[in-house]
C-alpha cells in the first residue's frame, strides 16, 4: 500500500526520527534523557503528572534504566523530584526552567520552522491536513492499544524480579 500521502508521511516520520538524534546530539544529552524530559514536558502540558515508573513505561526500559536516566537528569539539573501531591509513597517528575529552556533552546527554530510550514495553508488544506493528522493519530492509538506477543523474560528482568 503505497501512495502520495503514505510515502510524505514516511518521509516525515524518518525525518522525526533524523531530527531527534540531531536534538540530542546538539544538546550533549543521550537520546533516552531528550525523550525523557520531553515526555515529563508532555505530562505536564496535559496536567497529569508522571513519576519514574511511568516513565520507565514510556520510554521502553527497565525501571533500572529509567532511575539512572531520572537520577542523572536531577543531577544535571534538567528535572525534579517530589512526593506525587495525592499519594507520598509515589514521585512525580517535572523539568525545572533551566531544563526547559535548554531544550527548548534548540528546540524553538525547528518549531519555528514546522510552523511555517503550515502558515500558508489556507482553511480548506488545513482542515484537511488536520483531518488527515488527526486519522494518523487515531491509527496509532488504535495500533498501541492492540496487544502485542507475550513478551520473553530477559535475564535482566529475572534478575529484577519481574514476571
Amino acid at each position: 500500500m503505497s501512495d502520495e500521502l503514505s510515502e510524505a508521511l514516511r518521509e516525515v516520520l524518518t525525518l522525526t526520527q533524523l531530527a531527534r538524534g540531531a536534538l540530542a546530539e546538539r544538546l550533549a544529552m543521550p537520546l533516552t534523557n531528550v525523550e525523557a524530559v520531553e515526555h515529563v514536558v508532555m505530562a505536564r502540558a496535559a496536567g497529569e503528572p508522571i513519576g519514574p515508573v511511568e516513565l520507565s513505561r514510556r520510554l521502553g526500559v527497565t525501571s533500572a534504566a529509567g532511575t539512572q536516566s531520572v537520577n542523572r537528569l536531577v543531577s544535571e539539573g534538567h528535572l525534579t523530584r517530589a512526593a506525587h501531591p495525592r499519594d507520598g509513597r509515589r514521585q512525580v517528575l517535572d523539568v525545572t526552567e533551566s531544563g526547559l529552556d535548554h531544550v527548548m533552546g534548540e528546540l524553538a527554530p525547528l518549531l519555528a520552522l514546522l510552523y511555517q510550514a503550515g502558515r500558508d495553508l489556507d482553511d480548506a488544506e488545513r482542515a484537511a491536513a488536520s483531518r488527515y493528522l488527526h486519522q494518523v493519530a487515531r491509527a496509532y492509538r488504535s495500533y498501541l492499544e492492540r496487544p502485542g506477543p507475550p513478551r520473553t523474560q530477559s535475564p535482566a528482568d529475572r534478575h529484577e524480579g519481574r514476571p
